[in-house]
């Protein structure tokens, strides 16, 4: 009999202390619910850009990037290629340049895509033309709709080689 009155006392004292633990499982998860409903929401607000960095679709990259590195390195390893507009205002136009160099062949058949795009959309991007003489690809005469980081994207291919460029710089007032 003595064993009831223990176990009596037991019942008792454990209706009479609380414990939140319940209380902490339900707000974990409410927490965790408003967490996925608040990354839904900004995720929406900010979609993924498509990167163009070899103006082509992922799938296409993903299946091709060894011959796409290959050719690539082939193509680095018979030209120079570079950029020396860091800076550029948005008061006036003017073109972009990229200086070739060759250091084992002659430039043969040169093919080129330029697109001008920001960072962080793909919204303002430009299609540029250019014409290649004596070493430099220059552009049509550029005037910039807002200031920022710019990028100037190029697919710069020989008879059987092709390489990526970007090459980044700065518009200010």
């Amino acid at each position: 009999m003595w064993y009831l009155s223990f176990i009596e006392r037991e019942q008792n004292v454990d209706k009479s202390k609380k414990t939140f633990w319940p209380y902490a499982i339900v707000l974990s998860i409410i927490g965790c619910v408003i967490a996925c409903t608040a990354t839904i929401i900004i995720s929406l607000d900010y979609p993924v850009e498509m990167d163009n960095y070899y103006f082509e679709r992922h799938q296409n990259i993903n299946s091709n990037i060894n011959e796409i590195l290959a050719s690539q390195k082939e193509f680095k390893a018979k030209f120079d290629v570079s950029f020396n507009d860091t800076n550029k205002s948005m008061s006036r136009a003017e073109p972009l340049n990229i200086i070739l160099t060759p250091k084992t062949a002659q430039i043969q058949q040169l093919k080129y895509d330029l697109l001008l795009t920001r960072p962080d959309t793909n919204k303002q991007n430009i299609n540029l033309n250019a014409t290649y003489h004596n070493g430099i690809l220059s552009t049509q005469d550029v005037k910039f709709p807002v200031q920022g980081r710019w990028q100037l994207m190029a697919k710069i291919s020989d008879l059987n080689t092709t390489a990526f460029y970007k090459f980044e710089f700065f518009v200010g007032k």
